[in-house]
């Protein structure tokens, strides 16, 4: 079995596709800047090599990703997200790496240079794509994450009963489980490299309105949850104040139409399984709220 670098190994998608893929046997290398975070995620396994290294540690990635015939490719950087992808999978693919699965975003969907978000994905795939002589390049493009939750709204339903948003409170948008990026990725990465190719797989698994999802928690969690409309101002001031982004990204977070989404129901074929909903991704996390 091909042996599987992560880049990522350490957020909420990341830490899921290493678990996977120890259970599965995989001998797999994790890139992280702390090694202790990932003695504490991943415990000790004779197949995990821990390397520790960043995004700008080009040495490190280049001794240690030799040996590998796939790259997981997960950035998180809102400014140079297009630069890094490129340097690591043009010397991912001239070390022997034959397969690289890159987390993207379902919002390259959208109008070219629509807002930041989608700007630096379309980058970002654009930048793999072009790379000459390179080898394959599966590319995720999942929609909102379930974890978009732990943002602010496992704080407002602990203590206000309720979730804000500035959409209206019956404007549907797209949701996906962190849980189906990262098997999906799994699958990828342990399956034959010629059978997904160059694909890209959109992710959707649901499509819910605010007062949708209010419904929702107030089952799980057994009180009555409201989903309370507030302007666009007072959401973009919660995501610059609480979460910490900048003005670019959290302007396009509260200006992103998401109506046009759908559905995706072939995903089931390549996640072997039906992909997760809400409700049940709430019910394991419902301690947080």
């Amino acid at each position: 079995m091909s042996k599987v670098y992560v880049i990522g190994a350490t957020g909420g998608i990341g830490n899921q596709l290493v678990k996977i893929l120890l259970s599965r046997g995989v001998l797999t290398t994790v890139l992280v800047r702390d090694p202790s975070k990932a003695a504490g995620l991943f415990g000790e396994s004779e197949n995990l090599t821990v390397v520790q290294g960043d995004y700008a540690d080009n040495e490190a990635f280049k001794q240690s990703i030799v040996g590998h015939e796939r790259l997981f490719l997960l950035v998180r950087d809102f400014y140079s997200m297009a630069a890094i992808k490129r340097n690591f999978a043009q010397i991912a693919y001239a070390s022997g790496v034959k397969q690289i699965v890159d987390v993207s975003s379902g919002t390259v969907n959208g109008a070219w240079r629509e807002h930041h978000i989608s700007t630096m994905h379309y980058a970002s795939e654009e930048a793999i794509f072009n790379l000459p002589d390179r080898g394959s390049y599966v590319t995720l493009r999942p929609t909102q994450f379930f974890s978009n939750h732990f943002f602010a709204d496992h704080q407002t339903v602990k203590f206000k009963n309720a979730i804000f948003g500035s959409a209206n409170p019956n404007s549907r948008v797209p949701w996906i489980s962190p849980t189906d990026i990262a098997e999906l990725a799994a699958n990828v990465l342990t399956e034959p490299i010629e059978k997904h190719g160059d694909m890209v797989y959109h992710m959707t698994s649901e499509v819910l309105s605010g007062n949708d999802r209010a419904k929702i928690l107030s089952r799980v969690l057994g009180k009555d949850v409201k989903y309370v409309q507030i302007s666009a101002e007072e959401q973009y001031k919660a995501y610059v104040e609480h979460v910490h982004v900048p003005h670019s990204v959290a302007y396009g977070f509260v200006d992103a139409s998401l109506k046009d989404f759908e559905v995706n129901h072939a995903l089931s074929i390549v996640l072997h399984r039906p992909p997760q909903s809400l409700e049940p991704w709430l019910e394991l996390n419902k301690d947080k709220f």
